[in-house]
């Protein structure tokens, strides 16, 4: 193993959609080449929804009043998907360690014990918040919606009836705005009173690893799936629901797995990581939201991993 962290050559950058001057080029090279957009993992989560949406979803003429059968249903599938999606990249990474540390940002791996979580044990930490936490309020929300969508609370379109709007929503309109419901989240709970009480919990993982990625009190995930509760004003489809959550839900494992890429052999090689959120569980301070939408560059947060933004962020040199 190399005893270096790893880190990118280049200084981060974010998406050329809101870049000036506007180029059309740029952006369609970002939104359908790979790495990109949609390739890899929008597709994979795409793909992954309508599977979920059109074989493992109750029918929406069975939801209209809340039973145990179908609530059931939507919970063990939701178990099922984060136990074999989450245990096989923390199992491929850091049970088998399968790459070493080749392309981890912290090149250590957690110490197996560690006093400041739940039993000892980072990863044990992790898998209670999510699995006790994270699941049933994941699925309390789907539950809802579903039921939303059959009482017509929720406004509902359908492919067919606007085929461009249902595959912007898809490919842009939710990612764009999860980015936003998402930084200022993610603002809120850093204010003092809610950090010392609430988030505290996933800023325990200075060092994460694919577990990490929903280690968050129940507070936090009812503030993190909340975003689908914009559907009482914007007209969606029931699959685009799905998209969200899973998004939401499934996502962090890759943005907390402590590694940039991850490899299969020498010439398959997936972008996994997610650079910019591994440094704001490192310092903190900086980079509340994603990587579409420049939004920690307009309210002053961003680090874009070099010392000159350090400097000026936090007012000093960077010694780490």
């Amino acid at each position: 193993m190399n005893n270096r962290d790893w880190k990118p050559k280049e200084t981060l950058k974010f998406s050329p959609l809101f870049l000036t001057p506007f180029n059309i080029k740029e952006i369609f090279k970002w939104l359908f080449l790979y790495p990109g957009q949609i390739l890899p993992w929008s597709l994979f989560f795409i793909l992954l929804s309508s599977v979920v949406w059109i074989y493992l979803s109750p029918s929406l003429d069975n939801t209209k009043i809340f039973k145990f059968n179908w609530v059931a249903i939507v919970f063990i599938k939701n178990l099922i998907l984060i136990t074999l999606i989450w245990g096989f990249i923390h199992f491929r990474l850091y049970v088998k360690q399968k790459q070493k540390n080749t392309y981890k940002y912290n090149h250590k791996f957690p110490p197996k014990k560690n006093k400041n979580f739940l039993f000892n044990n980072q990863t044990y930490d992790n898998i209670f918040w999510t699995l006790c936490s994270a699941v049933p309020i994941w699925t309390a929300y789907e539950v809802f919606s579903l039921w939303a969508f059959s009482n017509n609370l929720f406004l509902q379109i359908t492919f067919f009836s606007n085929p461009i709007y249902f595959i912007l929503l898809t490919i842009l309109i939710i990612p764009i705005y999860h980015e936003f419901h998402f930084y200022f989240i993610h603002r809120l709970i850093h204010w003092p009173p809610l950090y010392k009480y609430v988030h505290y919990i996933h800023h325990k993982n200075t060092n994460p690893g694919p577990w990490s990625g929903l280690a968050m009190h129940p507070v936090e995930h009812i503030f993190y799936f909340s975003g689908i509760l914009i559907c009482f004003l914007v007209p969606v489809h029931p699959f685009h629901v799905i998209f969200f959550l899973i998004r939401a839900a499934v996502g962090p494992a890759l943005t907390h797995s402590g590694f940039d890429k991850l490899f299969f052999s020498k010439k398959h090689i997936v972008e996994a990581g997610h650079y910019q959120h591994y440094l704001h569980h490192k310092y903190f301070e900086c980079n509340y939201g994603d990587i579409i939408v420049p939004i920690d560059q307009w309210f002053g947060t961003f680090h874009d991993g070099s010392e000159k933004s350090f400097q000026k962020l936090f007012g000093e040199k960077n010694n780490s």
